[in-house]
């Protein structure tokens, strides 16, 4: 077996034989203390999991709708699907600690924030275009009309709010950890991040 290049203790690395080797109690606390640096870097992965899973649910949803003859749902699906696969992708960058890994998931959640708001506001314009049925009765069918519009520009300005704000906060949130890597990766020696990364 060839050799393996760890540190040792009294100084910043040596020479050890193969990797049956045990490390010393040294390298184990040079570890610990890499692990608790990591600590948001691993907890965002796990927040990207939560995100990639729950858009992955809902482009599920849509897709299955669209097989039914609802080409809106279809596309709103494959669209989901595509931000989905990203959040996967930012996850699996974090776990390696990998500079990208935020930037992709920051951008991401952005897209997806105009990608809602453009949704929802394509959707009011599509309402006020839609002609309901006359019940026969002008005063009925002004009250529906009023309640329709009131719950449509409710359902869809909601929905345009939290796609401003919480993809926004949510890219402000995984932006900032590409600091925290870079500090990270300054601050541990290079076999430890090898190790974590293997563990990951």
């Amino acid at each position: 077996m060839g050799e393996v290049r760890l540190p040792i203790s009294g100084g910043n690395s040596g020479s050890v034989p193969g990797p049956e080797t045990p490390l010393s109690l040294d390298h184990f606390r040079r570890i610990e203390e890499a692990k608790r640096r990591s600590r948001k870097v691993r907890n965002a992965a796990r927040f990207a999991a939560f995100n990639a899973w729950t858009l992955a649910v809902f482009a599920v949803v849509s897709a299955c709708a669209g097989l039914f003859g609802d080409f809106t749902s279809l596309t709103v699906g494959v669209i989901l699907g595509v931000f989905a696969f990203n959040e996967f992708r930012g996850e699996a960058l974090l776990k390696k600690f990998n500079q990208r890994g935020p930037k992709l998931l920051g951008w991401n959640q952005i897209v997806l924030g105009f990608a809602l708001v453009g949704y929802a506001v394509w959707s009011l314009i599509a309402s006020r275009n839609t002609t309901l049925e006359s019940t026969g009765d002008a005063e009925i069918d002004a009250t529906v009309r009023g309640l329709t519009s009131m719950v449509t520009l409710g359902l869809y300005g909601t929905l345009a709010v939290i796609g401003v704000i919480v993809p926004g906060l949510t890219a402000w949130y995984y932006f900032s950890r590409a600091k925290i890597i870079d500090s990270m990766l300054d601050a541990t020696e290079p076999w430890v991040i090898e190790t974590l990364r293997a563990a990951m």
